[in-house]
């Protein structure tokens, strides 16, 4: 999306605002029709926790990564084929974004479940 080009190019302050339209946006469509769109939600906000964690605001970078999370892994519950890569992916980005703000400690169990998961899915292809 236009906020990963933005960082991409070093512009990370500008990239905030189109991050939180995208989820903004994508929270309405999947209020309407959320078979379609909450994985889309899922995604825009573990971008949303990156941008925000890229501009110093990593405190407020948790509760997006932690709502990624949940939306995963109810995405997971019903078709873990589909979503459990994502669900790795972003507990992966919620360890980190616990590292940063010093709770290591915490960072430990998203760490170990994303590496868990990896291996799971590595087995089963």
């Amino acid at each position: 999306n236009l906020a990963i080009r933005l960082s991409e190019v070093g512009r990370r302050e500008e990239a905030l605002a189109p991050a939180e339209e995208a989820v903004r946006l994508r929270r309405e469509l999947a209020e309407v029709n959320p078979a379609a769109y909450l994985p889309n939600l899922a995604m825009a906000l573990n971008n949303l926790a990156i941008q925000l964690s890229e501009v110093g605001r990593r405190e407020e970078a948790l509760a997006p990564a932690e709502e990624a999370v949940r939306l995963r892994r109810e995405l997971a519950e019903v078709n873990p084929a589909a979503y459990l890569p994502d669900l790795a992916m972003a507990l992966n980005t919620l360890a980190i974004r616990l590292s940063e703000v010093g709770r290591r400690e915490e960072a430990l169990a998203p760490a170990e479940e994303a590496a868990t998961t990896y291996r799971e899915l590595a087995e089963v292809n």
